[in-house]
């Protein structure tokens, strides 16, 4: 994705957080010079003035004053900044929606992760006591005494003699100890 359309997919992606989070309580609400309502995870500007503040977070820092140098517009890091250098954007005490971003895709990640583990593990176990069922009906099968039956290589049903039956029986139990044991 070239620079040029970062940017607008990032402001995109920024009002969708900002849209999808208004059950949440957010840290700074202002007014600004234009009238426009400001709603931000960071203090906001130093001209905006303390009247202009409606809402600030539990542990405010004050308004005008004694600010943190990056707290101003000019030397606030951008969204590509951020972007770019994860060190610089969690030296800040309030994660920016890049960093909420980059967690929550790695928690999707971690999720998804583990959800298909768990479908191959499901597979697994099921594909297991299938072939354990499937040893148990042969030794059954065999064991009953009834007639069984095999194909040859023409397709014409052949009986299996004494020695055949005691044959099949001993690889039916060997598969038996074999793939039940892990169960």
């Amino acid at each position: 994705m070239t620079a040029t359309r970062f940017v607008p997919c990032a402001l995109a992606a920024g009002a969708l957080l900002l849209a999808s989070a208004s059950g949440q309580a957010t840290p700074w609400q202002w007014r600004d010079a234009q009238g426009r309502m400001v709603y931000s995870d960071r203090a906001p500007p130093a001209d905006v003035r303390s009247s202009q503040i409606l809402r600030s977070p539990v542990v405010a820092q004050p308004a005008t004053g004694s600010r943190s140098a990056a707290s101003s517009p000019a030397e606030a890091p951008s969204a590509v900044e951020a972007a770019a250098s994860p060190a610089k954007a969690s030296a800040g005490a309030t994660p920016t929606w890049v960093e909420r971003e980059r967690a929550f895709r790695q928690r999707m990640a971690e999720r998804e992760a583990s959800e298909a583990k768990q479908r191959e593990d499901s597979e697994r176990a099921a594909s297991t006591k299938r072939a354990c069922d499937e040893a148990q009906r042969e030794i059954r099968n065999l064991e009953s005494g009834r007639r069984v039956v095999t194909l040859n290589a023409r397709g014409e049903p052949e009986p299996l003699d004494d020695v055949q039956r005691a044959q099949r029986l001993k690889t039916a139990r060997s598969d038996l100890g074999r793939v039940c044991a892990d169960r």
